[in-house]
């Protein structure tokens, strides 16, 4: 069947016939999503046992324009004609879905209210809205749908699709969700001081969407409220802000830098899929993708954690432990931080250095010493030498000099160690292993190494070396000609 109905509630349909569908008189009940997502839809027939219809339900139905109530219908009404109607409350006092295809709406006289929370949904192809003279609650001004009181504008409820530039009223306390879903030719805004509250949907595909000045007392950012806006490279929150709502940013592909305040106490997973996102700020912790190239993957992870002190989300240890660091760094006296490094400290060590971390491998050894015993040390120079990471490990044998380990591993590895720290151009490492290390050196590997570092351009080391080699008296005059 191509309805899926429980206990005489829609829940979903999967037909593909283009044209009109009437429900059947089973359905008491319209589900949230049940008919979304459905182009091929023209007309809808509501039948007369229906009298609740949830959220949603008609949302990216691009093509629909007409929602039919039938008459019999105790709960709803429709405005207009068969070929052209709006769906409302049997009184017809309530506007409750303006079909997605529809590229003009008149607003009558009878609506006293709109269902802010998606009579607009998924309308992309509207661009010409009229209210009746005599309407009390509702008048359009410069194209734009506005809720008044009689004496001033007080809310937003809906933009044409082709708006190109927008004032907006300083007396605007309220926007409506989906108020400019689609107005894709829309270049920046700004979002009168009075508005606290950015809804659900707000701003989702506005594609050419590129510059947003934010009130400085906006609280909460809702669920999809900028996603897919394509044009969007720089997001700076304002500070006071305290909610972001999941998927607030998704999919904005061209997001290189989102700065999230210190003020934000909740959030949800609001920046996937942008895969352009080069920096990241939030709540002092900064990562950029040239350190961490995973950040575009996990960005909203990692807020994720740094917000609500998630310790145990399952996110790449190669950013979450460096992260983990930074959060320790601002809340030194977090019982909890400090209890999972207490708790996790032999694993969180052995990450960073399989992931060449040296500067976290260190900061963490430092600030933790306490929890650097005899026996991990000894785990960690393993786990060095396990994985050739050579810088980390000169670092390890300057708190254990005396490890066999690592002279069991120089005696047979010394040499791919500076060839290999060389074409990484770890310059000082290449000297400190020298120097501690004089007994590996001799006269043929040393020619060795001035030739890796000529092959890949690492001229201080090739300077340092060569130098090296006239102190031992080993230079020749072939050597003039490198």
């Amino acid at each position: 069947m191509d309805f899926k109905i429980e206990d005489g509630i829609l829940k979903n349909y999967t037909g593909h016939s283009a044209g009109s569908l009437t429900i059947p008189e089973t359905v008491k009940e319209l589900g949230s999503w049940s008919l979304d997502n459905h182009p091929e839809l023209y007309y809808v027939i509501i039948s007369k046992n229906i009298r609740k219809i949830g959220y949603h339900v008609f949302y990216e139905d691009e093509n629909l324009i007409s929602v039919v109530a039938d008459r019999q219908n105790k709960y709803f009404s429709s405005i207009g004609s068969a070929a052209e109607s709006i769906l409302c409350d049997k009184q017809k006092s309530v506007l409750l879905c303006c079909p997605g295809g529809r590229e003009s709406v008149h607003i009558p006289a009878s609506i006293t209210e709109i269902k802010r929370t998606d009579a607009f949904a998924g309308c992309k192809k509207l661009r010409n809205i009229t209210v009746d003279k005599n309407n009390q609650n509702f008048t359009v001004l410069n194209g734009v749908l506005y809720e008044h009181d009689g004496a001033k504008l007080t809310k937003l409820v809906r933009c044409p699709v082709d708006l190109t530039s927008l004032y907006i009223p300083d007396s605007v306390t309220e926007i409506y969700n989906h108020a400019f879903e689609h107005c894709s030719q829309l270049k920046e805004i700004t979002i009168p001081e009075n508005i606290t509250e950015l809804k659900d949907y707000t701003f989702r595909y506005c594609k050419n969407l590129e510059r947003i000045h934010f009130p400085k007392r906006l609280k909460n950012i809702g669920q999809h409220c900028f996603s897919e806006c394509d044009s969007l490279t720089e997001l700076i929150l304002p500070h006071g802000l305290k909610y972001i709502a999941p998927a607030a940013f998704n999919e904005c592909s061209s997001l290189k830098k989102l700065v999230i305040p210190e003020s934000v106490d909740a959030v949800g997973y609001s920046v996937y899929h942008c895969q352009a996102l080069e920096f990241l700020s939030c709540r002092g912790i900064v990562l950029q993708k040239q350190e961490f190239p995973l950040l575009p993957d996990i960005a909203s992870g990692i807020v994720y954690t740094i917000i609500h002190n998630a310790l145990k989300e399952n996110i790449s240890p190669e950013v979450k432990y460096p992260v983990l660091y930074q959060m320790f760094l601002l809340n030194q006296d977090n019982t909890e931080i400090n209890a999972y490094i207490r708790e996790n400290f032999s694993q969180i060590l052995k990450s960073l250095i399989q992931h060449n971390q040296v500067n976290y491998v260190m900061n963490y050894l430092q600030s933790f010493r306490r929890f650097a015993t005899e026996q991990n040390l000894d785990d960690f120079i393993a786990c060095a030498i396990e994985y050739k990471k050579d810088e980390i490990l000169y670092q390890l044998f300057l708190k254990q000099p005396k490890n066999q380990k690592i002279y069991q591993y120089l005696d047979k590895n010394f040499d791919e160690a500076i060839l290999r720290l060389i074409c990484d151009n770890r310059a000082e490492t290449v000297k400190n292993y020298i120097r501690t290390f004089p007994q590996y050196l001799h006269a043929q590997n040393l020619d060795d190494f001035i030739q890796r570092a000529i092959d890949n351009q690492k001229y201080e080391i090739q300077v340092y070396l060569t130098d090296l080699k006239y102190q031992r008296g080993e230079f020749t005059q072939k050597d003039w000609t490198l």
